[in-house]
């Protein structure tokens, strides 16, 4: 066996308290959105962050970066989608717009997405300050199901290990020596509220339906030594896939970027290569990364277009899985 191969496990996490994944909407307005599903980057942090404060008493920005590489050396996850025990709520673009499993949008939001409202308090005069309004999107911890009994809300997905990695998987979770790091997790954003605390829930009972390829002699350097992900014909899309023209499809493009300290696609960078991501908005190259370290939140990623989960290709095509749960088309194998 290559030291290049994965593990795939398939895992439920229960919430334990509602989930707010947040993104940057195309418009400006007072309602921060969720996402109805959790993408792999949040994954990507949140184990990162757990193995870090478990290594490191009083753990710093470069403790969180070397153990983030580490995982995207090491880790692949998924996307994670909304699971009641029965379905999993799977987007599927169709000509009636989407669909969440067998149901409508609008019955999904009505199943499983809430929304709370707050707004500043002025010091001074202990009145809500002026334009400070907000509503705040999460998917609910209890959903009631069609007996009108309150059920639990599960998200369900997968994990990969690398097969040379000091990482062992047992049926209770994923250890390194005695700490299992995904026992709990804290996902998302709005922690302040409490939110995004899941605790896992089972390992290896429910398949999770990513087709992968297994190809250990990939001629396709973009791919190679990588997750192949198959993305069949007429079947939705499970996780962004990055935007190729040339695809013809059914569904929806949007933008990706996202705020932290630092942007994760520059780990790998070389010194003398251009830095992409922006401050502020503003373009930067060649930033100090100490100055990501003191600015959490400032740093953004350099948007890119990618098709939504849920979008229908018209033909089939492999993928290479990225460390954010992201796909990338892998080039044509030519037959020689």
């Amino acid at each position: 066996m290559s030291d290049n191969e994965w593990k795939k496990i398939n895992v439920v996490f229960k919430l334990k308290s509602p989930l707010h994944i947040g993104y940057m909407p195309s418009e400006a307005s007072v309602v921060s959105p969720t996402r109805y599903y959790v993408p792999g980057r949040s994954f990507w942090g949140a184990v990162t962050k757990r193995i870090t404060e478990h290594l490191c008493k009083m753990p710093e920005a470069d403790d969180y970066k070397k153990t983030g590489e580490q995982v995207m050396e090491n880790f692949r996850f998924s996307y994670f989608y909304l699971y009641d025990g029965k379905t999993i709520y799977l987007p599927h673009y169709t000509d009636k717009g989407m669909k969440y499993g067998n149901i409508t949008k609008a019955e999904f939001e009505h199943r499983f997405i809430g929304s709370i409202v707050s707004t500043g308090i002025d010091d001074e005069t202990r009145t809500a300050k002026n334009k400070s309004l907000h509503e705040i999107e999460f998917i609910n911890s209890k959903y009631k199901d069609e007996n009108g009994d309150i059920k639990p809300v599960m998200i369900a997905g997968c994990i990969w290990i690398k097969e040379n990695a000091k990482i062992e998987k047992k049926q209770d979770g994923i250890f390194i020596d005695s700490f299992n790091i995904i026992s709990e997790l804290i996902l998302g954003g709005e922690s302040k509220y409490g939110f995004g605390h899941v605790l896992l829930d089972s390992i290896d009972k429910v398949n999770f339906p990513l087709e992968y390829i297994v190809e250990p002699k990939n001629q396709d350097e973009n791919c190679k030594d990588e997750i192949k992900i198959k993305c069949g014909k007429d079947e939705p899309l499970l996780a962004h896939l990055k935007y190729d023209r040339k695809l013809k499809f059914e569904g929806e493009v949007e933008l990706l970027t996202g705020r932290g300290y630092y942007d994760p696609n520059k780990l790998k960078d070389s010194k003398n290569e251009k830095q992409e991501f922006c401050m502020d908005g503003s373009s930067s190259e060649n930033k100090n990364n100490s100055k990501d370290d003191v600015n959490p939140g400032k740093v953004i990623s350099r948007p890119v277009y990618y098709f939504s989960p849920g979008t229908v290709l018209q033909k089939n095509i492999n993928c290479r899985l990225n460390w954010d749960g992201t796909l990338l088309r892998c080039s044509p194998i030519t037959k020689q």
